[in-house]
């Protein structure tokens, strides 16, 4: 029997309901308080031009973003990095062999982060390059990529770039419905995420009201945190498919 994306996405939904208590703990403290304290400490992405592209008008972007990094780019990689050790955790909670407590999974997390973070960087690379092109060719790339963290986290001698290949091979088959789950978010996290930015942006001109602009930081990255969190369970589905079948 062949499942779609919304079944993929409907057994997503029954593992988070099952699971809520123990992860959104981990999720809560370690992928959104990061993420929405670096909002709150860091000043905005310099954003793409609007109008037409050429030479002069990226080069000019390029080195505005330079000097956002120089100013910012501590914060935003600290809060990438305790980001991937709270989604590494969780991914060691649900597919270690042996059931584990939040607590083992986190000093788990730990021992491992170094690889969960070569592993995160070597899909995030790709997969932000297809974004920036098309969109779809990186949430495809994603899509085939989305075994990986999983499949370090039910095997840990399995390391980074190998645990890429074996993704490849496992969501072959399950590339369209992987892609169409992926698709469905991607689209429900650009219409709340939208009106948000704009907002972001409008609230930092001149005297915003700070209340609301932190309001707006955290629904950001409450957003953000539930992506990544649904991303990973779409994961986590998928090689549980895979290894049933013994791919």
């Amino acid at each position: 029997m062949t499942i779609g994306f919304a079944g993929l996405l409907s057994v997503v939904w029954r593992m988070f309901r099952r699971d809520a208590a123990l992860l959104l703990p981990v999720v809560g403290t370690f992928v959104f308080l990061p993420s929405f304290a670096a909002l709150l400490l860091c000043d905005p992405v310099p954003p793409l031009p609007t109008g037409p592209r050429d030479e002069a008008v990226m080069q000019a972007w390029l080195n505005n973003v330079g000097l956002w990094g120089q100013a910012n780019g501590a914060w935003f990689l600290l809060s990438e990095l305790i980001g991937t050790f709270g989604v590494a955790a969780v991914a060691l909670f649900l597919l270690e062999p042996d059931r584990l407590t939040i607590g083992q999974a986190l000093g788990l997390a730990i021992v491992r982060l170094v690889a969960f973070t070569i592993a995160t960087v070597a899909i995030a690379v790709p997969v932000a390059l297809g974004l920036w092109m098309l969109v779809l060719p990186g949430l495809y790339l994603q899509a085939r990529l989305i075994v990986a963290i999983p499949a370090m986290a039910r095997h840990p001698a399995l390391r980074p770039l190998a645990s890429l290949r074996l993704s490849w091979k496992m969501t072959k088959g399950l590339d369209r419905a992987l892609t169409g789950a992926l698709v469905a978010l991607f689209l429900a996290h650009w219409l709340v995420i939208s009106p948000l930015s704009l907002a972001d942006a409008a609230l930092r001109e001149g005297d915003g009201n700070s209340l609301a602009l932190a309001l707006v930081n955290a629904l950001i990255a409450g957003v953000g945190a539930a992506y990544a969190t649904t991303t990973l369970l779409l994961g986590v589905v998928a090689y549980r498919i895979r290894a049933s079948k013994g791919t």
